[in-house]
């Protein structure tokens, strides 16, 4: 692997990155609804997504079996319902204090969860990682260092690309407070995560 080619690799993604997809959206929203506490957690569930790709594209494997097809299928709702579920739950929230008690009660660990069903269930990083990563990267000569390298380059991108839109969006919550525009502020955030939803569930496989 060439710096060039690694570069070119690097620029790639962080362009296929800040395109505003399901992903932004949902992260948007998120960030919204339960501030920089529950964004942060989410950009890591999809950098290890999009780290699952890499891996899957590196090691040969964009001939995905039937097998993994329902598998990839059955990821794909599992995100939708979830994402779903946090909409419906933004969308009660009516006043300051009960947004902030339902945030605080959903854990880390479920953010970084729905972070990786959405990429694993969107096409966007599928098509990237499978069909442009090999274009772009020489595969045959990959060993456990360039893989590691790469992995680690897309973790950063991702953190670096995705961190301003989680700053901005929670920015934005902590600003504005008053229960009146709290309340437009958790339907603005259950309006873009459930519009991700949609988007998601609609999409070809």
């Amino acid at each position: 692997m060439t710096f060039a080619s690694f570069a070119t690799y690097c620029i790639a993604l962080a362009i296929a990155v800040v395109i505003p997809g399901p992903g932004v959206m949902a992260l948007i929203g998120t960030a919204l609804g339960g501030g920089l506490k529950r964004a942060m957690p989410m950009i890591i569930g999809i950098a290890f997504g999009d780290a699952t790709w890499l891996t899957m594209a590196v090691l040969g494997l964009a001939a995905i079996s039937e097998v993994y097809a329902e598998a990839f299928t059955i990821i794909r709702y599992l995100g939708v319902a979830y994402l779903l579920y946090l909409a419906w739950k933004f969308w009660t929230n009516t006043s300051e204090l009960k947004a902030e008690e339902g945030a605080s009660k959903r854990s880390a660990f479920a953010s970084l969860l729905n972070g990786y069903l959405i990429t694993m269930g969107n096409p966007k990083p599928m098509l990237f990682y499978l069909a442009l990563v090999p274009v772009i990267l020489d595969l045959s000569a990959f060993g456990p260092t360039e893989l590691s390298l790469v992995v680690v380059a897309t973790f950063v991108v991702l953190v670096v690309v995705l961190t301003p839109y989680a700053l901005l969006a929670s920015g934005a919550r902590e600003w504005l407070k008053s229960s009146r525009v709290y309340k437009i502020m958790n339907r603005t955030a259950a309006a873009l995560i459930g519009t991700a939803a949609i988007v998601i569930g609609l999409r070809a496989h």
